[in-house]
């Protein structure tokens, strides 16, 4: 049974509106779609009929939610993308960070972070310490190296080049690393969407840093969990690494997110 049949065999049950929720269904479908879609295609995709299917486009299209083209196609109305640009301003990728940060922290008994960029590369925004009687030493608000650290180089490897290319120069100027190295593991970085730094902040320290997206497919942000090295498992295989891959994807999607196919 589609999702369509059987919310319409409960449109009496329970406490909600379930065509409202049925109408919300078929504005999802359009919208993760990417090109406008006939009313065959619509109806394939939400197993509602056609003739069914019509009021809800009708409505859709005289509200202002959906937009119906000359080829009577359908794509989002300039309404529902006004709705959404509203609602991205008031996610706030700090706050709902909290119970990914907090979950990982828990499960992996293990100082977790939330790293973002600024005007002088990345720093931490939140922290969460672990149960281990081990000052790490970095707390919120604190400015991390763009060359060493694991938010600073999944940042390098995700953000626009024009955005982090003279932080990067001027790091590496100061340092003993090759050029072509550091961007050898840049594109490693970019291959795998984990980064490691092991012993270069702190020595006996590793942390893994995993990129977090926003609605425009943006990093916003960097999930890090940092340990003591041997003791945290960095590894791309490891146990700790896929929770923070899983943890990182789940707060992108809370952020308006659609991971690719």
């Amino acid at each position: 049974m589609s999702y369509s049949e059987e919310t319409e065999e409960k449109e009496e049950k329970g406490n909600g509106i379930q065509s409202v929720e049925l109408g919300l269904n078929i504005l999802k479908q359009i919208a993760r779609q990417s090109k406008s879609l006939n009313i065959t295609e619509i109806s394939h995709l939400t197993g509602l009929s056609k003739s069914k299917l019509h009021r809800y486009l009708t409505s859709f299209c005289r509200s202002g939610v959906l937009e119906k083209h000359e080829d009577l196609r359908y794509s989002l109305g300039r309404e529902l993308i006004l709705l959404g640009v509203k609602a991205a301003e008031k996610l706030d990728v700090k706050e709902l960070s909290a119970p990914y940060l907090t979950y990982l922290k828990d499960s992996l008994n293990e100082t977790v972070a939330l790293a973002i960029w600024g005007e002088q590369g990345p720093f931490y925004i939140r922290w969460e310490a672990s149960n281990r009687a081990v000052n790490i030493g970095i707390r919120a608000g604190s400015q991390v190296s763009v060359i060493l650290s694991a938010p600073g180089k999944l940042f390098v490897a995700n953000l626009p080049e024009e955005q982090t290319q003279a932080l990067v120069k001027m790091e590496l100027a100061n340092s003993a690393m090759n050029q072509a190295t550091f961007y050898n593991e840049i594109r490693k970085i970019r291959e795998n969407g984990v980064a490691v730094a092991e012993g270069t902040i702190i020595q006996g320290i590793t942390a893994i840093s995993c990129p977090v997206f926003d609605q425009n497919n943006q990093m916003a942000a960097a999930v890090t969990v940092v340990g003591l090295s041997g003791a945290l498992d960095a590894s791309l295989e490891s146990d700790a690494v896929k929770l923070i891959r899983e943890q990182a994807l789940a707060l992108s999607k809370s952020l308006g997110y659609q991971q690719k196919p």
